[in-house]
């Protein structure tokens, strides 16, 4: 059993997935909120590889990218994340990536090093179901996939038979980023895409409250995605950014609970 469905199984509530751009702003302080992210009640870790066309992220997690473009970082910061956080923690990693840092190491090194270092699941983007078999075939990571907005249901039923871990569903069309509010359909989308598949449906793209997350849940969701306000908490900080993501992760922790 791997450690992501590990984590679903032994639940006794819908679970946090708290996403960071590896690196941002340097690799101390992205290791500190990291463990920040952990204490706070974080159950997985998502770590995005840092891209300098992230085509699916919002303002805020984009300057993310540029911070830790601009400090140097890239896949070698992102695998060294993860070996430190491996050497004190269980919890579950996710790496986030575009298919550009996949294909220029190549797809079986890519995961091969990922696995070594402990990740657990890798979504890739821009990278749909057919162009990804060496994920798919690959038993070192579990492949997550994204159910969009538009997603067909018979779509939704093939993509749910090849991904692994849990599916990766968009609340609304756009890009990542908080709302105040998630759309009055994702109750009826969860309940569609539980009919076809057995994996567990993580809800992302808005969730950055406590009000947010309490939504997701209500509407059927076994996990939610918050990044972005993690990212702006990084941003703004004057002083402990730790501390201050810490503050962020626990408030939405605190709009979860049992489905």
């Amino acid at each position: 059993m791997t450690r992501i469905r590990d984590a679903f199984v032994r639940r006794n509530q819908p679970l946090l997935i708290a996403c960071t751009v590896a690196g941002d702003p340097t690799p101390e302080i992205s290791l500190a909120v990291i463990r920040s992210m952990i204490t706070a009640g974080a159950d997985m870790i998502e770590l995005i590889v840092p891209s300098t066309n992230p085509v699916a992220d919002g303002p805020v997690i984009r300057r993310g990218h540029e911070r830790a473009i601009r400090s140097g970082n890239g896949i070698g910061t992102v695998f060294s994340l993860i070996e430190a956080v491996r050497r004190e923690s269980e919890v579950p990693i996710i790496l986030m990536t575009y298919a550009n840092p996949v294909i220029a190491r190549g797809e079986d090194l890519f995961l091969q090093d990922a696995a070594r270092a402990g990740a657990d699941g890798i979504l890739v983007v821009d990278m749909p179901p057919e162009e990804g078999a060496s994920l798919i075939t690959q038993e070192r990571l579990d492949p997550i996939f994204i159910i969009a907005p538009s997603t067909p249901t018979m779509r939704m039923k093939e993509i749910g038979t090849l991904g692994r871990g849990f599916l990766y569903l968009v609340s609304a069309p756009g890009v990542t980023g908080r709302r105040d509010h998630l759309p009055a359909d994702l109750g009826s989308r969860i309940e569609t895409l539980k009919a076809v598949t057995n994996l567990p449906v993580a809800v992302g793209f808005g969730i950055g409250s406590a009000g947010t997350a309490e939504e997701a849940v209500s509407a059927g969701a076994d996990a939610v995605i918050a990044g972005s306000a993690i990212t702006a908490a990084i941003e703004a900080s004057t002083g402990d950014p730790a501390g201050d993501v810490r503050a962020v992760v626990g408030s939405i922790r605190g709009g979860i609970r049992p489905s």
